[in-house]
This record gives structure tokens, sequence and C-alpha cells, in this order.
């Protein structure tokens, strides 16, 4: 038996990494043949029109926007959808979504489909809360067990993720970051302009912009470098006011949502990544598959898989902006990262394999 309807939930159409990945995954099980249908509370979102013809929206009644408690009444609210539409899978694509799956899997149904749920982010956040860590395992736990598989993007968010999920299996597939077809390119070393390097991101705390913008006033002012952050969010009025005050009007721009972030990638020298916590960050790909070199903070389990030589790009060792700007100022004074170098990591990341693999463990799960 094959998962031949397949339900993916989304809140809303948040331009957030997880909502992008969902949507694509979506448009190619559509496209293989797969009934696809999206789950949501609000179709309302700037990712909203990312969504192929083949891939069906249903919204909730009434429609559910985030707030403090909507996880919870989504879950309630999509157990009629669910009801009515059957489908034999329904996939969440990531933490911020677990909630609602740990609800909406608890609810009866006549013919209960497969709840499978991405690990987006470390289930530990802070890493440092010895003390709460079995609070925080009996609590997943709890959350985790009504789903039928959890999925991790890699080997190392597999590992941290095992402590915490008690009975619930774990997968592991790539995340499909890149189309079929992208290859590295090789990048000139110099330009007329001086250095522009790019943050992609919600304008989030947990994202850390601001971190990033006084890291870039730190720089030596020769290099003339320019800073682009590339996201929409609640903290634009607090980097906007921190760019005043620093004096950077000139140099940092917040260019808002956009909706093809590799123009932007084709022109800059480097990405900066200054997160208090990733998962596996698709951006770190997409900057390296457009040839780019990274500095990032240590930000994520996963972070020295992706940055596995120092070809391509510094981890820093703290948050000081100080640090950053040494590591951006030393990243910059290097050679770009080789093709050769780049190579395997973009292969692993891309659509149709981890779409494929998804569709495997799905039959599995529908069988």
């Amino acid at each position: 038996m094959n998962a031949s309807h397949i339900a993916v939930i989304l809140h809303d159409f948040s331009s957030g990494g997880s909502e992008r990945i969902a949507i694509r995954l979506a448009n190619e099980w559509a496209r293989l043949g797969r009934r696809v249908t999206l789950l949501c509370g609000t179709e309302e979102g700037a990712a909203r029109p990312l969504v192929a013809a083949g891939v069906a929206i249903r919204a909730c009644s009434p429609v559910t926007r985030r707030s403090p408690w909507s996880r919870l009444l989504l879950g309630w609210r999509l157990a009629t959808l669910v009801r009515s539409h059957q489908p034999d899978i329904v996939f969440a694509p990531g933490n911020f979504h677990m909630i609602v799956l740990s609800v909406l899997g608890r609810m009866p149904f006549a013919r209960r489909p497969a709840f499978v749920c991405k690990i987006s982010n470390p289930m530990d956040q802070r890493g440092d809360r010895k003390v709460l860590k079995p609070m925080l395992a009996a609590i997943i736990r709890r959350a985790v067990a009504p789903i039928d598989m959890l999925v991790a993007m890699s080997a190392s968010l597999k590992a941290e993720a095992r402590p915490y999920t008690g009975a619930t299996p774990i997968e592991k597939i790539e995340e499909p970051i890149l189309g079929d077809r992208e290859v590295p390119i090789a990048r000139p070393e110099h330009n007329r302009l001086g250095p522009l390097i790019v943050c992609v991101g919600r304008l989030e705390p947990q994202k850390d912009f601001l971190t990033a913008i006084r890291a870039f006033a730190q720089l030596n002012p020769s290099l003339e470098a320019r800073l682009v952050i590339l996201g929409e969010g609640s903290q634009r009025a607090r980097l906007e006011a921190e760019i005043v005050e620093l004096d950077l009007s000139n140099c940092v721009m917040l260019a808002g949502y956009v909706s093809n972030t590799r123009a932007y990638l084709d022109q800059a020298h480097l990405l900066l990544m200054t997160s208090r916590f990733e998962g596996y960050p698709a951006v770190l790909i997409e900057a390296l598959a457009a040839g780019l070199a990274i500095v990032a903070t240590p930000c994520s389990p996963a972070i020295g898989e992706i940055i596995f030589s120092p070809e391509m790009g510094i981890v820093t060792r703290s948050r000081d902006p100080s640090a950053i700007a040494d590591a951006i100022e030393a990243q910059l004074a290097k050679p770009r990262p080789s093709l050769e170098t780049s190579a395997a990591l973009v292969a692993r990341h891309r659509l149709g394999p981890s779409a494929a693999a998804y569709l495997q463990l799905f039959d599995r799960l529908a069988a």
C-alpha cells in the first residue's frame, strides 16, 4: 500500500525556512503523482505564492492565526479536516508544528493516518540547562508519544534528539535545500566595490541580527564593507534603531522579505550567521552552492557537518561581536571555497533524492 494522499501541516505561510522546505517537498510529491493537501490555520503569509497548482490548500474554520496558545487550538481544529480528507500521512515540517501534531495525534479517528514530524531544531536549544534536562526530556517524550516517526536532517541532529524522544523512532533524511540541477559555481575574488556581507532570516530574537550589526560595526573601516539583512519580522524597529545609533545607515540595509535570495548571494562576498540556535541551516548550503564562504556562530549541532573544512568558512568560538568581526576580516582575506570542496555537500541536498526518501518512508508507514 502506497501513501497516495499526504497532508502537510502549516500554521500559516510564513517565510521561514521550515515552511519553504515543506512547500518545496509538497510541490515535488504532487509532481510525482501523489495527492498532496496543505492543512493550515490561515492562508496568509509571504510564502503562499510558492505553492504549485497541483497542491490543494485547506484552511481550518475558524481561521487560526499565531498566538501563544494557537498551536494547541490548531491541533484540535485540524482534526475535522483530517477526518474529512482521510490522508494516509500527516506530516509536520518542524519543531514549531510538533505541538500541533501532538494534539492532533491524540484525537479519535475512524481511519487513523500515520503522523510524521521533522526535527528542525535541537531539542535543547540552549544546551546548558543540566538541572532542567530531565524535565525537558519528560515533556518532549510526552509531546512526541502520538507521533509515529520523527525525521532528523543530519546524523548529529538525530544523535542530539535521541535522549529526548523515548520510544518514537527517528529516521535520517537529508534536507532538500537545492534543485536537482544546481551545481556549485566559481566566483571571482574581487570586484570594484567593497565586500558585501549578507545575512538571511526572520527578524526575530533567535537569529540575533543585533549581534550581526554590532560585529559589522567593529570591522576595519578601510574594508568599505556593506551589510544586507534579508528577512522580515518583529525586531525590525529595534534593528533600525541600532543601525542609526551606530551610524551605519549608509552601509547597512534591511532589505525585507526576499523570495529569491540567490540574486543577493550572487553579489555577496560572505554569508554571516549569528543565530542563537539552528537546526540544519539551509541558507548555509545555499551560500556554499553560490560559491560563498561563511562565518557562523556555534548555533547548531550540525554546524560541523556543513563547515567541515577551513576553506568553507569559520565557526566562531563565542558570540562576542569583536570575535565575530575578527572572523569576518580573516575570512575575507582568504580565497573563496573551491568547487571540489563544496560539490559533495551540495550533492547531498538535492530535492529529488530527499523527496524520494520521504515517499519511501511514507509508503512503509502506510503499509
